[in-house]
């Protein structure tokens, strides 16, 4: 997550020094980052706000899991109802199956049109400016993606060969890796969910 502890050293000072020199992305930082400060600020007001910015929050996550995490096994697991997926073994199972009837095509396949649906969940939820009891979880989704990210190109690069002979107990390290992935976010995710509602519902 962005850290903004070091708001305050920015002084007119900086920014008309920036403006002599040219540097235009820094005056575009500096703005970014006054707006940060603008919607930090909200969480002094409280109230309606603070409720307002909770709800936003939520509707930010929820269409990341919604639009590139489960769209992500949607094409990974074409043909299944990723809703459906509730245990790591389901999941080992399933992704196993594919390895084991398609070999190098899967991998191709989950390399060129899935796993760009995984590109930008960790920006985007860099970009979010959250209350300190949101952090830790935000934080576990973006280690989670990431580490999907690479455990499935770890999958990928056994399958890639044109003369592979399939190997389930070969395979298995990599598929447990994205299981292990797979529910560490959905454990994150569950997690922020759960105390933005208990936020939302506070009298």
């Amino acid at each position: 997550m962005a850290d903004h502890s070091n708001l305050s050293d920015i002084s007119l000072a900086d920014a008309e020094s920036a403006m002599h020199k040219g540097r235009a992305g820094s005056l575009v930082t500096m703005g970014a980052l006054g707006v940060a400060v603008l919607v930090g600020l909200i969480w002094l007001i409280g109230g309606e706000d603070q409720a307002r910015v909770y709800g936003e929050l939520g509707k930010t996550i929820n269409g990341l899991e919604r639009e590139h995490f489960d769209q992500f096994w949607g094409c990974a697991l074409q043909g299944e109802n990723v809703g459906d997926l509730r245990t790591s073994t389901d999941l080992i199972a399933k992704i196993d199956g594919r390895g084991l009837e398609r070999g190098r095509n899967y991998g191709v396949n989950v390399r060129e049109k899935c796993l760009p649906r995984l590109v930008d969940i960790g920006p985007r939820l860099d970009t979010l400016i959250a209350p300190e009891d949101l952090k830790a979880d935000i934080e576990g989704m973006r280690d989670a993606n990431n580490k999907l990210r690479s455990a499935f190109s770890g999958f990928i690069s056994y399958l890639d060969d044109p003369d592979l002979q399939y190997d389930q107990e070969a395979a298995k390290p990599h598929i447990t890796e994205i299981a292990r992935a797979w529910y560490e976010f959905k454990k994150a995710y569950s997690d922020v969910n759960k105390k933005i509602k208990a936020k939302l519902s506070e009298p």
